[in-house]
C-alpha cells in the first residue's frame, strides 16, 4: 500500500507542477503581454498534464476528485515559493482539512 501512495502521489504533484507550470505560462503570456512563445509552450505543458492524469490507477472521477484538492495544496506551494506569498492560517488550515479529504476519497480501502 505504500508504495501505490507514493506512486499515486508523485504522479499527482508531477501533474499539479505541469498544470499550474503550463498556466502560469499562459498567464505570464497575457497578462504580462510576455511573447507567445510562453503561451506556445504554456499550451503544450498543460497537454501533457492530461496525460499524466492516465496514468492514475483509478476511475476517471475519483482521480480528478482527489487531484482537486492535491491542486489546491500546491498552488499555495507555488504562491509561496514563485509569487513569495506566505501561507496565512486559514490557508494552511484548509489545505490539512483538504488533505484529510484528499486522503479519504482516494486511500481509503473499500
Amino acid at each position: 500500500m505504500v508504495e501505490v501512495i507514493i506512486s499515486t502521489l508523485g504522479l499527482f504533484f508531477t501533474a499539479s507542477l505541469l498544470e499550474i507550470g503550463g498556466g502560469y505560462l499562459v498567464w505570464k503570456w497575457l497578462r504580462s503581454h510576455k511573447s507567445k512563445i510562453f503561451g506556445l509552450v504554456g499550451a503544450a505543458i498543460l497537454f501533457s498534464y492530461g496525460i499524466i492524469m492516465t496514468f492514475q490507477p483509478s476511475t476517471f472521477g475519483k482521480v480528478y476528485a482527489t487531484y482537486g484538492g492535491i491542486f489546491i495544496i500546491a498552488s499555495i506551494m507555488w504562491g509561496y515559493w514563485i509569487d513569495k506569498k506566505k501561507p496565512d492560517k486559514f490557508e494552511i488550515i484548509g489545505s490539512a482539512i483538504v488533505l484529510i479529504g484528499v486522503a479519504i476519497i482516494f486511500y481509503a480501502p473499500r
